[in-house]
């Protein structure tokens, strides 16, 4: 399996984790990983015939067992990693993702295990995903955003899509995961929030405010 059928698997199995829905919509893929629908479409059936997802007509596709087998071991190392690079090498979770797209590779199985134990177990990466067991259980996903939080609102931030610009600001901003805001004005003509933490107030495009999410 080369690289780029193990971005569609892995890009398959978050789409599924974070919609609630095992049937992903060949245009959501290609929305997600900057492609045409045709070269998706053409990656579907490669892969499908190499058994790792199944094609429903009009629906979309779904991952096997075997595909979801590979993109869990994908993702759990990939995650992995990031903690460990982030806690022990003092890696920022902008630059994190593309030093764990080279490592999950890296290795087997056991490493990653040994580093998983070595870490405490983590049950969330860097950028709050959740980190799944082997046998594909995972912790609860974060997936209501900011956006949907109303005027008065406490807000806790607990996961962020890993985006370097998005990630970038966060840190200008001085943001962190397990931060709490609250919400004191929403001008959805203007498209934007206006939050305080402490004593400091900041104003959040609604883009933005779609890609943090919390309780």
């Amino acid at each position: 399996m080369n690289r780029s059928e193990e971005d569609y698997i892995k890009t398959i199995y978050e789409l599924s984790i974070n919609t609630d829905n095992n049937i992903i919509k060949n245009n959501d893929i290609a929305e997600n990983l900057g492609f045409t629908d045709q070269s998706v479409n053409e990656m579907i059936k490669k892969l499908s015939s190499k058994g790792f997802v199944e094609f429903i007509p009009y629906k979309g596709v779904l991952l096997t067992k075997k595909g979801k087998d590979e993109a869990i071991r994908l993702i759990r190392a990939h995650r992995v990693w990031e903690v460990f690079l982030m806690n022990n090498l003092g890696y920022s979770w902008k630059d994190v993702h593309e030093q764990a797209e080279f490592l999950e590779h890296a290795g087997n199985s056991d490493l990653v295990e040994r580093l998983y134990a070595f870490l405490n177990e983590p049950a969330y990466c860097a950028h709050g995903n959740p980190i799944p067991s082997l046998d594909g259980k995972i912790a609860p996903t974060f997936k209501k955003s900011l956006y949907y939080f109303n005027v008065g609102d406490t807000f806790t931030l607990k996961r962020v899509l890993d985006i370097k610009d998005l990630l970038t600001f966060l840190d200008e901003q001085g943001f962190k995961i397990d931060d709490t805001f609250r919400v004191i004005e929403k001008n959805e003509f203007s498209g934007y929030l206006k939050i305080k933490k402490e004593n400091a107030e900041y104003i959040i495009t609604n883009k933005i405010a779609k890609m943090l999410f919390g309780k």
